[in-house]
C-alpha cells in the first residue's frame, strides 16, 4: 500500500508540473523572442531617424551606428535596392512589406528580422532592416527552463516526502488491523485493535473488536456446553458400562461364549469406544493442531481391529494395503483415528462389497485412499455439505472429517465418483502440507 500511495503521489505530481511546465516554458521562449524583436525595431527606428531626406544625394554621408557581434544594419532605397550597410542586395519580403508603410518582423534561418519603413504612407523614401543571428532568447529561454526544472524536482521530491509521511498515516493502522487479524487467526481471541485517529481504519477496527468479541463468546459458550454434553455423556456412560461389568462379573467366569453375555460384552467394548471417540472429539475441538509424527501403518492395524468384526458380520471383507518406504506424514493422531472412522462408517453404511484402505505416496505425501465396491454417488450433491441425516444425505461425518483433515494441513475429496466412489485423504508431511493433487 504504501508503495501504491507513494507511486500515485509521484505520479500526480508529475504530471501536474509536466501539465504547467510545457505551456509555461513555450510562452516563456516566445517572451524572449518579442524582447529580441523590440529591441531590433528600436535600432532601426535609431537609424530610420538619421536617414537623410536625399537618399542617393546625402549632403553628410549617412554613417551606421556599431552594432554587437551577430546583428546587421542596411538601408534600402525605394526601388528596394541596398544603399547601405550589410543585407541582401535587394529587398526581401521583410524589406518589400515596409515599403508599403508599416514595420514587419519575421524569423529566418534561425535569426530574427526587422524591417523599418522611412517616412510614412505613400512618401516610404527609404527602408531600414536589421537582422540578427545571435541566440538570445534562446539562451535566455535555456536558463528559464533549468530553473523550472530545478522548482519542478524540488516539488517533486516535496511531493515525495508528503507521500512518504501520507503513506505511512495511512498503512500504520491498516498494518496494525492485519496483525490483529492474525492474532485472532493463531486463536488469540483477546487481541484487539487500537484506534488510530483514521476515521474509516477506526471504524473497520471498530467492526473487528465487536467481531472478535462475540466470537470470543459464542465459543465460550460452545465449549461450556461441549464440556457439560460431554459430562452428562460420559455420566450415562459410565453407568451402562458399570451395570454391564456387574452382570458380567455375577457369572464370573461361567460367562459362556455365545448369548445374551457376549452381546453385553461387545456392548461393553463399543461402550470404550464411544468413551475413546468422546475423549478425542473434546481434545481436537479445544487443542491446537499437533504436527507429531504419524505412523500411519500403525493406524492402518488400528483401523482393521475396530472394523474387521463389524464389516465381516456383514459379510463384507476388509482389505488394508500399504506401500513400503511411505514418506514421513505428521499430524494428531486423534484426528487421523476420526477421519478413518469417519470413511470406513461411510463404506459400512452405504456402500457395498469389499472396503480397501490403501496407503500409497503421490506428489511426495501420504495418500489414504478408502474405497468400495458400492454404486456411484449423486452429481447434484454435495457429500461433504452439512446436512440432516433423516433427509436422505450422508450426515455430518464427512463434513466432520474435512475439517479434521483442513485443520492438520491436509486435504480430503472425491478422487472417483464411478463405476465405485473413492475419497483421497491426503496427509500432511513434515516438509510441507497435503495440498497437492494425486
Amino acid at each position: 500500500m504504501r508503495r501504491r500511495i507513494l507511486r500515485a503521489t509521484v505520479a500526480a505530481v508529475v504530471c501536474a508540473v509536466l501539465l504547467f511546465a510545457m505551456p509555461l516554458g513555450f510562452a516563456a521562449l516566445r517572451l524572449y523572442e518579442q524582447d529580441e524583436v523590440r529591441e531590433l525595431q528600436q535600432l532601426a527606428e535609431q537609424v530610420a531617424v538619421s536617414v537623410p531626406a536625399q537618399v542617393h544625394s546625402p549632403a553628410d554621408p549617412m554613417e551606421l551606428p556599431r552594432t554587437e557581434q551577430g546583428t546587421q544594419i542596411a538601408v534600402y532605397d525605394s526601388g528596394l535596392r541596398r544603399m547601405l550597410g550589410v543585407g541582401p542586395a535587394s529587398g526581401d519580403e521583410s524589406v518589400r512589406a515596409a515599403s508599403a508603410g508599416r514595420a514587419s518582423s519575421q524569423r529566418t534561418n534561425g535569426g530574427l528580422v526587422v524591417a523599418v519603413p522611412v517616412g510614412s504612407g505613400e512618401q516610404v523614401r527609404a527602408v531600414v532592416r536589421v537582422d540578427s543571428k545571435t541566440a538570445e532568447p534562446l539562451r535566455r529561454a535555456a536558463l528559464t527552463w533549468a530553473g523550472m526544472l530545478v522548482l519542478a524536482a524540488l516539488a517533486v521530491g516535496v511531493g515525495v516526502l508528503i507521500a512518504l509521511r501520507s503513506s505511512r498515516r495511512l498503512a500504520r493502522p491498516l498494518e496494525a488491523l492485519a496483525a490483529t487479524a492474525g492474532r485472532l487467526e493463531t486463536g488469540d481471541l483477546s487481541a484487539r485493535a487500537a484506534t488510530s485517529g483514521l476515521p474509516e481504519a477506526d471504524e473497520v477496527a471498530t467492526t473487528l473488536n465487536r467481531a472478535a468479541g462475540r466470537i470470543h463468546r459464542l465459543l465460550q459458550r460452545e465449549r461450556a456446553f461441549s464440556a457439560d454434553a460431554s459430562h452428562q455423556l460420559r455420566t450415562a456412560l459410565t453407568r451402562t458400562r458399570l451395570d454391564l461389568e456387574g452382570s458380567l462379573a455375577d457369572q464370573g467366569l461361567q460367562v459362556p461364549a455365545q448369548g445374551p453375555y457376549a452381546a453385553m460384552r461387545s456392548a461393553l467394548e463399543s461402550l470404550n469406544d464411544m468413551e475413546a471417540t468422546l475423549d478425542d472429539l473434546l481434545a481436537l475441538a479445544r487443542d491446537d493442531p499437533e504436527r507429531a509424527p504419524l505412523d500411519i501403518g500403525t493406524l492402518l492395524a488400528e483401523a482393521e481391529r475396530r472394523w474387521h468384526g463389524e464389516l465381516a458380520a456383514s459379510g463384507r471383507p476388509l482389505r488394508i494395503v500399504a506401500e513400503d518406504d511411505l514418506p514421513e506424514a505428521v499430524g494428531s493422531s486423534r484426528a487421523a483415528r476420526q477421519v478413518l472412522d469417519v470413511l470406513l462408517s461411510n463404506a459400512a453404511a452405504h456402500g457395498k462389497g469389499t472396503v480397501t484402505v490403501r496407503a500409497r505416496e503421490t506428489a511426495g505425501v501420504v495418500a489414504v485412499d478408502v474405497e468400495d465396491e458400492g454404486s456411484e454417488l449423486p452429481d447434484d450433491v454435495d457429500i461433504f455439505a452439512r446436512r440432516q441425516a433423516a433427509g436422505g444425505g450422508l450426515g455430518i461425518g464427512l463434513a466432520l472429517a474435512r475439517s479434521l483433515v483442513e485443520a492438520e494441513g491436509g486435504r480430503l475429496f472425491l478422487s472417483r465418483q464411478s463405476p465405485h466412489p473413492r475419497f483421497t485423504w491426503l496427509v500432511a508431511t513434515s516438509t510441507g502440507t497435503g495440498d497437492s493433487d494425486p
